[in-house]
């Protein structure tokens, strides 16, 4: 289970959309039944208004007392996607649409000349902080190196995730065209395709990364 999980505690209906109490008879049939719940750590798991909510993470036993008889189950609840993170990404390409942008963006250090805010091998650090919105779609403020702004996405499932969105330092826009990751336990893995833009310059670059070293704080 995954912190924010909701399941209907129900006494009837397939067990597959629901969570209940099942008792098996001797004569071989069996249904689902009301039954007292409780829950060993409420600060993972809490029965709440009638579902069984994920509150927090950690591990939790789920125990149901009907018709004078009781049973248990461990749960365990992870954080999955939502939560602040930090880290870097490290630049792995970058191209731009002229010479001056691509050194300005994408060039390497030559004599007295500095190199690209983006150059190849670039570390950027990064700060992270997303939340669930409705449904499965996600909303995250964002700054990577001196960029500030928000990202929207979808949790995909299974701890994937995808975003993107603009970010803004001065006259300079850094468009995330995508972020597709996967969050593994307090880990984040993935790729980035990102989109530099200068007001005034009509050429832009392009830049793709890794996220390196992204962690729950």
């Amino acid at each position: 289970m995954l912190v924010g999980t909701t399941v209907p505690v129900t006494a009837s209906g397939p067990l597959a959309r629901s969570f209940g109490a099942f008792a098996e008879y001797s004569d071989g049939t069996g249904s689902f039944v009301p039954a007292i719940w409780a829950s060993s750590d409420p600060n993972v798991i809490v029965i709440r208004d009638g579902e069984v909510v994920a509150v927090g993470r950690g591990t939790a036993t789920l125990t149901a007392t009907a018709e004078g008889r009781t049973a248990n189950e461990t749960f365990t609840v992870e954080p999955g996607v939502p939560g602040s993170w930090s880290g870097a990404f490290v630049v792995t390409g970058c191209q731009a649409g002229n010479g001056s942008l691509f050194d300005l963006i994408c060039g390497t250090a030559q004599g007295a000349r500095p190199g690209g805010a983006l150059t190849v091998g670039t570390v950027v650090p990064m700060v992270l902080q997303i939340a669930k919105a409705d449904g499965n779609a996600l909303t995250a403020t964002a700054q990577l190196g001196e960029w500030r702004g928000t990202l929207g996405g979808t949790d995909r499932g299974a701890n994937f995730l995808t975003l993107a969105g603009e970010l803004r330092v001065n006259q300079t826009t850094l468009s995330v065209v995508y972020w597709d990751a996967r969050v593994l336990q307090d880990v984040m893995d993935g790729f980035l395709g990102l989109e530099v833009r200068i007001a005034g310059v009509p050429s832009h670059a392009v830049v793709s990364a890794r996220l390196e070293n992204v962690v729950r704080r």
